[in-house]
């Protein structure tokens, strides 16, 4: 009996062990959120692209996230798509979180953060159902990488395999860092963020070395703030070679 109790504890050990190694490489855990997409079809563009919300935001924003998105993209999309907002069971809004310290912020409080796979599969068979060929999430929540569970507190992150993406409002918000609202700032800081993550479902997952191109990276909101909202003349070059391929 205590022999076995013995084996019992090595094989539990190795499968944390084990449970870790398959996070850290970015395949999903089967306990977590496995990602199913039923129907895998090729990228062909254009495409119809939908936004899912998952939170409260301002009525308007949809409509100034789309124009933006068609003014970036022209002919890229036949149409973007309203969703309308999104609300996980309480089981799955508990399911994968984790606890957390943001550092950008002087708060010893750690936050609920939840991962980005927990939204994927929404989308996945938001996508499928609704016929699109892309999809992205828009989520006041904060947001942990499913890829590599150490990247905490994204902005946005996007899935190229499975054409989708997710972007996370809370640290948009100068009210995270106890500063005062601005709701304008705010906006611009969200339509930057999902012009980024839809010009990685478009030209893949390389950052942009130009520092006023919005497909540049960003570490924090200042940096966000310092870059434009549109793509530099390389990146537009690149979505002119996708036309051509796809000759529209």
């Amino acid at each position: 009996m205590v022999r076995f109790q013995k084996y019992e504890q090595k094989i539990r050990k190795y499968k944390d062990k084990l449970k870790k190694l398959i996070t850290r490489i970015g395949i999903p855990y089967p306990e977590e959120f496995e990602l199913v997409d039923v129907f895998p079809k090729k990228l062909l563009l254009p495409c119809h692209l939908g936004i899912l919300f998952s939170g409260d935001f301002d009525s308007n924003l949809f409509e100034k996230v789309k124009s933006h998105l068609n003014n970036m993209f022209d002919s890229f999309f036949f149409d973007i798509t309203n969703l309308g907002e999104y609300k996980f069971s309480r089981k799955t809004f508990s399911k994968g979180t984790k606890k957390a310290k943001d550092k950008t912020r002087k708060i010893k409080d750690k936050i609920i953060i939840h991962p980005t796979n927990k939204f994927y599969q929404v989308l996945i068979d938001k996508k499928i159902n609704e016929n699109l060929g892309m999809i992205l999430a828009l989520t006041n929540l904060p947001i942990y990488s499913s890829k590599d569970d150490n990247i905490l507190f994204l902005f946005g992150e996007t899935h190229l395999n499975h054409k989708c993406c997710v972007v996370s409002s809370l640290r948009l918000k100068e009210e995270f860092y106890k500063r005062q609202k601005d709701q304008t700032l705010f906006e611009q800081r969200i339509i930057k963020e999902v012009a980024h993550e839809i010009g990685h479902l478009l030209l893949g997952y390389e950052h942009c070395n130009n520092n006023s191109c919005v497909m540049r990276f960003s570490e924090n909101v200042e940096e966000i703030d310092q870059k434009s909202n549109d793509l530099c003349n390389k990146c537009k070059t690149k979505l002119n070679e996708l036309r051509e391929e796809f000759n529209f």
